[in-house]
């Protein structure tokens, strides 16, 4: 049977089809939400619809989804379909997931156990809007395409820029001061990778606090904003100095549509 995950967010929807545990298709709409088009998604892709289980929605518009006639659908709370999720992709059983959509939210798995532990208001949302007011305007994939080129070395201070020696626990490559090489002649592709560099980092430092409590190291991170250029290289830095383990699945945007699929597949 097919199960249909949409996970309908505040800037975009992201779909995807799943044939038990398998996933056979996957879609981005950069819009609100629109039945009508779920319907025509459906259409195009499901030759009976009577083969459909479920549609699993989720996200902060979930509330707004009534359904669509003839198919059962199910309401799956944001944190239990990030959680299943996370554990779908990941071999631990303890791990913490960091999910960066507009907002960030930290949920912590124990033995398939989640716990909410809280969120930050810093996501994807305000690396965004701070592209917008430096750039004065541009989409999702300009934002990529100057972060591809940017260098961090020209934008932020490092430990070794501010310091003669290393302080304690901190190498001297290690960030000092997020955009504190900012000039007004800054190369716009350095200033647009220090602002992704300001969002991840940071989230990943909160990440690590959130962990410590704990004891656990395994982080699964989530959303479409984890993807973007250099987002690796950041990941890498921040396991480095902190002893942790930092695990980006495979689509990683999609994940949480992913999550509400498995939550509701019988």
């Amino acid at each position: 049977m097919i199960t249909i995950g949409v996970d309908i967010g505040i800037s975009a929807t992201k779909v995807v089809m799943m044939n038990g545990t398998t996933v056979s298709g996957m879609e981005v709409w950069e819009e609100a939400f629109n039945p009508e088009r779920l319907e025509r998604y459906i259409s195009a892709n499901v030759t009976n619809p009577a083969n459909i289980d479920c549609i699993a929605v989720t996200g902060v518009g979930s509330v707004s989804f009534h359904g669509i006639k003839g198919i059962n659908y199910k309401v799956i709370d944001e944190f239990s379909a990030n959680a299943k999720a996370a554990g779908y992709a990941c071999q631990s059983k303890d791990f913490i997931v960091v999910s960066v959509g507009t907002a960030t939210s930290f949920v912590k798995v124990n033995s398939g156990v989640a716990t909410h532990l809280g969120g930050s208001a810093m996501g994807g949302g305000t690396l965004f809007s701070l592209f917008h007011m430096v750039m004065q305007g541009g989409g999702w994939a300009n934002l990529r395409m100057l972060a591809e080129k940017g260098d961090l070395k020209s934008i932020d201070k490092t430990i070794g820029d501010v310091s003669r020696s290393e302080l304690p626990d901190l190498p001297l490559d290690a960030t000092a001061i997020n955009l504190g090489k900012f000039e007004r002649d800054s190369r716009p592709q350095d200033v647009v990778l220090g602002l992704v560099n300001l969002v991840l980092q940071n989230i990943g430092v909160m990440a690590n606090l959130a962990g410590k409590s704990s004891g656990i190291r395994d982080f699964v991170m989530l959303g479409r904003t984890v993807t973007l250029p250099h987002a690796q290289e950041i990941f890498s830095g921040l396991e480095k100095l902190y002893g942790i383990n930092i695990i980006v699945p495979k689509n990683p945007e999609f994940m949480t549509a992913i999550g509400a699929a498995l939550c509701a597949h019988k």
